[in-house]
């Protein structure tokens, strides 16, 4: 109980650093050009992480992201300020402990269109960085992504948990966009797929890409740009990749966020970062919900 208390505040920690980024990355409008251009972008090098190997083959595991975070070139891994790692508690004070990287999770429910749907949240935490000084902006202190299920139990929204422009990105599979697209017909005006809706009703909602639906259940790889922590894209395991060159590979502990054992420093936490994350591990169900956000076909 007391490991999840200091979770709990580290990560509230985490989002005040979120919630006090400058004003001109905080602020700024999203722009759907940039986001699609993101989508497409290669890295040249990237650092890859990966979770330890399960001890038992739970959906937890399963859906649990590969991260490539892009390197500006020639950095040594221990000065790389784009490591996220492990939260503790050191004589009272907080210490990211970048050398054993960890990923926390959390599992809930949520009723969309009239029917239970299972969603893991993933999070990780980085130092709380100074601003560039080329670009004024100082990178994201935690980014992570949620993930919902359809009725199936396949994997087929994943949401982006920050994003510097203030933009909700989110990314869907081709089964769902295809059902939208029969349901519902061609997209609304302004917007690329079907399953968006209108600019009116979610102005900050961009869908970033359209990804291909996997064999089985698995984690999608997640492309982290250089210094900003911004997600550039996500797709499935079964696409191509797109970084050119992996430098390093590291393991990430895969572990349990139980945002219930500490509920006033959660609630602080999410209050501080509201306006900066698009969701929270432990949204309640009158959190912004996904039919707010997307036009759901019947059968999702």
């Amino acid at each position: 109980m007391k490991t999840l208390g200091v979770l709990a505040f580290a990560l509230g920690l985490c989002a005040w650093g979120c919630a006090n980024l400058p004003a001109d990355q905080a602020l700024a409008a999203p722009s759907h050009a940039e986001v699609y251009q993101r989508a497409t972008n290669e890295f040249a090098e990237a650092d890859f992480f990966k979770p330890a190997e399960p001890k038992t083959n739970d959906l937890a595991s399963s859906l649990a992201p590969l991260v490539l975070q892009e390197v500006n070139g020639g950095q040594r891994p221990p000065s790389r300020p784009d490591r996220f790692g492990t939260l503790s508690l050191s004589n009272g004070v907080l210490v990211l402990d970048r050398s054993r990287p960890a990923i926390y999770w959390q599992a809930d429910s949520v009723q969309l269109q009239r029917k239970p749907h299972t969603r893991f949240s993933y999070l990780w935490c980085y130092a709380v960085a100074a601003a560039d000084q080329e670009t004024g902006r100082a990178g994201l202190p935690l980014q992570g992504i949620r993930v919902t299920l359809n009725s199936a139990g396949a994997p087929v929204i994943w949401e982006v948990l920050a994003d510097g422009t203030g933009a909700e990105l989110i990314y869907v599979s081709q089964n769902l966009e295809a059902a939208a697209a029969v349901e519902l017909g061609k997209p609304l005006p302004r917007r690329r797929y079907t399953i968006e809706r209108s600019l009116e009703e979610a102005p900050n909602v961009i869908v970033a890409r359209i990804i291909d639906d996997g064999p089985v259940a698995m984690g999608p790889i997640v492309y982290l740009t250089a210094g900003t922590r911004a997600v550039s894209t996500l797709i499935c395991r079964c696409m191509p990749a797109q970084a050119k060159r992996l430098r390093d590979t590291s393991v990430y502990d895969l572990l349990p966020f139980q945002a219930a054992a500490s509920q006033p420093l959660l609630t602080q936490a999410r209050t501080l970062a509201r306006g900066q994350t698009a969701f929270w591990p432990g949204d309640l169900p009158d959190g912004p919900s996904l039919e707010k956000r997307l036009r759901l076909p019947a059968g999702f």
